[in-house]
């Protein structure tokens, strides 16, 4: 009796032969989103502290990943998750990059390369190769031998949500998804990212034309399901470490926070006592 419950359960508890399992509900993998990695002298007027972050803060966040053995995983490979067809390792995080910075191939690249961790850039395409402040398909072919995944953010930059012109929308989004076809392969054209994070059900519906697998907007947090594949929630970088540290290791975070809490309150000096209270 005890080993037919026993045989039941393990078949109850074990897929069929060639079935995928169950695409989850929901996973909390956060997907970092970064754009300018520069000095604060080449910031030129970029004051805002979610589009430029300084090289040596840029590598104290890595340096926290690598330290404290959190996984990096591909874009895809966190799309493949929410479709049942992999799992990730606990923790893991999704690095992204928007617009196509050159700054990011000088100063993000290189530390990248030497921790082993993966990133996806995003740029808008018709930068490449026509200004300098932005990267050449030359440097694209070389990121993308070197493990990284290159995905679309339209053609010029445009917010899919003030795109009124059918045309128009077909070109930036179809469009640039052909130009990467065309300079980088079939690989370069499964993912997209809405500039600016704007979202409209019409930038859905091109994107989901155009043939892409998924596209990431700008916020909304680390967690995602199957259901989000038209806008996966992504989670904007600052140079706030204590955030970064919220985002990427909440438990660590937590455990700090009670560890602070505690040391507080044992060196809290009781009061002197006033005179009239002394015996």
């Amino acid at each position: 009796m005890i080993s037919t419950l026993l045989s039941l359960a393990l078949a109850l508890a074990t897929p069929a032969q060639g079935r995928r399992p169950a695409p989850p509900d929901s996973l909390r993998v956060p997907i970092l989103v970064y754009h300018n990695i520069q000095p604060e002298a080449d910031a030129r007027g970029i004051r805002a502290p979610d589009l430029t972050m300084r090289p040596e803060a840029f590598a104290a966040q890595m340096q926290y990943l690598k330290d404290h053995k959190i996984p990096v995983v591909s874009f895809g490979a966190l799309v493949d998750a929410l479709e049942g067809k992999a799992t990730l390792p606990p923790r893991a995080v999704v690095i992204t990059f928007d617009d196509g910075r050159e700054n990011q191939y000088r100063n993000a690249l290189p530390l990248l390369k030497r921790l082993g961790f993966t990133a996806t850039f995003f740029p808008f395409t018709h930068a490449m190769d026509r200004n300098p402040r932005y990267f050449t398909w030359a440097q694209f072919k070389e990121m993308q031998q070197e493990g990284m995944t290159i995905g679309s953010h339209t053609e010029l930059h445009v917010r899919v949500d003030k795109m009124k012109d059918a045309q128009q929308m077909h070109v930036e989004v179809a469009g640039s998804r052909d130009r990467l076809r065309e300079k980088l392969g079939d690989e370069a054209t499964a993912y997209f990212s809405y500039p600016f994070g704007a979202l409209a059900p019409a930038g859905d519906s091109a994107v989901r034309a155009a043939g892409y697998r998924a596209a990431r907007a700008y916020t909304g947090g680390p967690w995602n399901s199957i259901r989000d594949r038209w806008r996966l929630k992504a989670v904007p970088m600052t140079e706030n470490m204590h955030r970064f540290v919220q985002v990427v290791d909440p438990d660590a975070a937590i455990t700090v926070r009670a560890a602070t809490h505690k040391t507080q309150k044992s060196t809290t000096k009781a009061p002197t006592p006033r005179k009239a209270d002394r015996r």
